[in-house]
């Protein structure tokens, strides 16, 4: 005979389904900004590509991939919460032209003309398919990511599950629960219904790590760019980059030669790693 489940433990269970499906709502409002459609692609500013489409775990994904010399490093791109690939075009024409990388960047769900809705489930899914598509392209090539911001947790996270030669984390953040508690909102740290934990899986990350992040950074604290770094505690080869007067979306254009300087020894440091076959499973 069935046991009936007390009508006070039922409603327990309602009221938690509830107040989880409220904090969800409540992180993906405040955290993910998605765009529908691509206003324009790599071609519109004279670099030519190949429109990608990856699966990750079912959900249809948009990616671009822009080659650049068949010698050259892969760098797969994971950009911010908002807005979508298009908006970065300027930033990979420079990687491609500075090191004759090819590009791929990878869309999120819900974002572009992906298919699916953006979580941290489904991001790190996206990213993850990024990345082994990466890796296929890139064969004997150094394989980089690179993220930005909310793509930092992306990347990293992408890297923890395919192995990469090197990795490159720009204006990001240590975990989601911080970024919230650094809105200075009462309570906000308990309401955000991912973790997005950086801190803890860039600890055992073992590939060359360049974390670069803008002292005038008005979304997400230096401090946190610090923090991520100083957990590298892993990494075969990192440095910490901060960029005098960066702010959050801006350091690659502001940094100047110093920061392109940075990129170039990270690359180094991968192409190394890649001689040693270390990125190889």
């Amino acid at each position: 005979m069935a046991r009936r489940i007390p009508v006070f433990a039922l409603a327990l269970l309602v009221a938690a389904g509830l107040t989880v499906m409220l904090f969800r709502s409540f992180t993906d409002s405040m955290l993910f900004y998605p765009e529908r459609g691509q206003w324009r692609t790599p071609a519109d500013v004279g670099l030519p590509f190949e429109e990608a489409w990856l699966d990750a775990a079912g959900t249809r994904i948009q990616a671009w991939w822009v080659a650049g010399e068949s010698s050259g490093p892969v760098i797969v791109m994971f950009h911010g919460n908002g807005g979508t690939i298009a908006d970065r075009l300027e930033n990979v024409a420079e990687i491609v032209d500075r090191f004759d990388a090819s590009v791929l960047q990878v869309e999120y769900p819900g974002y572009g003309d992906s298919g699916g809705r953006p979580s941290e489930e489904s991001l790190f899914a996206a990213g993850e398919a990024g990345v082994r598509e990466g890796r296929r392209r890139a064969r004997e090539r150094p394989l980089v990511v690179f993220g930005r911001s909310l793509g930092g947790a992306v990347a990293l996270e992408a890297a923890a599950r395919v192995p990469v030669d090197g990795i490159v984390i720009e204006s990001s953040f240590t975990t989601l629960a911080d970024m919230a508690a650094s809105t200075g909102i009462p309570l906000a740290r308990y309401l955000a219904a991912y973790d997005f934990a950086s801190i803890a899986t860039i600890r055992s990350l073992e590939a060359p790590l360049l974390v670069v992040h803008g002292d005038r950074d008005e979304v997400v604290p230096l401090a946190m760019g610090k923090r991520l770094s100083d957990a590298a505690v892993s990494a075969r080869v990192k440095h910490f980059h901060v960029v005098s007067g960066g702010s959050h979306n801006d350091t690659w254009r502001v940094g100047g030669e110093d920061y392109w300087r940075a990129w170039r020894d990270l690359l180094a440091a991968s192409t190394e790693s890649a001689g040693a076959g270390a990125s190889k499973p």
